[in-house]
């Protein structure tokens, strides 16, 4: 099995290639460049590892929720690489790929992974997984700060500890110091999204039947955009 996975969900974008288990990743190397770098990234990838595109059996790419642009920029991207290749598509939902980063590798305590995406408007995206389970714990949506952690205060009985992720802990960090629970905040270089752990969350998908293709393919940003919220506002 064979998987060009995509996401640009985030503020660095990076893509992976997920082979029968193994994984090689890239990154790169400015913030908000997805434009500019995802597809020689993945030019790059496919050179190192030998792949053609008749060697790729689908092509993933992170869904969402996320940055409105890079969204949609890695999902243009995924499409129009599946239609030219006709490769099915694999549509990753971006906090479910969390469940899958690898966090809790070597670690006996009971874990409970959140990320946690700033929304801005005073919101979150954010939902709650335990690690290798696409079972939410605490739904995936647009939370306010307050709402989320009473949830997670709600099903933490279960768990020793609660990890967070995600560009929101910085800006919610005193709310989330301030809530009693019992927590980590992921560090540095394990906080953010990736295509790796996206890519094992796909592997996961393929194997489930869980493919659509190019025109089927559509992303989830839990609500809408600034300009569209204005619009339907301003239309109602």
């Amino acid at each position: 099995m064979v998987i060009l996975t995509i996401e640009t969900t985030g503020q660095l974008a990076s893509a992976a290639i997920y082979e029968d288990g193994r994984i090689t990743e890239r990154t790169g190397g400015r913030k908000l460049s997805h434009l500019q770098e995802i597809a020689p990234m993945i030019g790059d990838l496919m050179a190192e590892r030998g792949i053609v595109p008749a060697g790729i059996d689908a092509v993933a790419v992170s869904r969402g929720p996320g940055s409105f642009t890079g969204i949609r920029i890695g999902m243009a991207t995924a499409k129009a690489l599946a239609q030219v290749w006709d490769k099915p598509v694999i549509c990753v939902p971006t906090l479910q790929s969390f469940a899958f980063c690898g966090y809790d590798e070597g670690r006996d305590e009971r874990l409970l992974f959140c990320p946690m995406f700033d929304a801005r408007r005073s919101q979150v995206y954010a939902g709650a997984y335990e690690p290798g389970s696409r079972t939410a714990v605490v739904e995936d949506s647009a939370w306010d700060p307050d709402e989320l952690i009473s949830r997670l205060r709600d099903v933490s009985g279960a768990y020793d500890r609660i990890v967070f992720f995600g560009d929101g802990v910085v800006p919610w960090k005193e709310k989330i110091e301030g809530s009693g629970l019992v927590f980590e905040t992921a560090p540095e270089e394990a906080r953010y999204q990736t295509a790796c752990q996206a890519a094992r969350l796909a592997s996961v998908m393929y194997g489930a039947g869980e493919l659509c293709d190019c025109y089927t393919a559509s992303p989830e940003y839990l609500r809408l955009a600034e300009a569209e919220r204005k619009l339907a506002e301003k239309d109602r």
